[in-house]
């Protein structure tokens, strides 16, 4: 049996797949971000946006800030 690459996910599953909550996924796509469309009612994440979200997050950590109160 062959397996079945998704092309859309549900919102709680692009959380799972990105280790986010959903109130952040629904940021992200407010923010187009990460991309959707609708099936109804029904909001359906681009499993390809998810990907290209990730990738384009740093590698590193940033910088702390060093902020001096006088």
């Amino acid at each position: 049996m062959s397996q079945i690459t998704p092309i859309f996910v549900t919102v709680k599953e692009a959380a799972q797949i990105l280790a986010l909550d959903t109130w952040s996924i629904y940021k992200l796509l407010n923010e187009q971000k990460v991309k959707s469309q609708y099936h109804g009612r029904k909001r359906l994440v681009s499993v390809e946006s998810l990907h290209e979200y990730a990738a384009s997050l740093p590698t590193t950590a940033p910088e702390p800030s060093t902020s001096e109160s006088a």
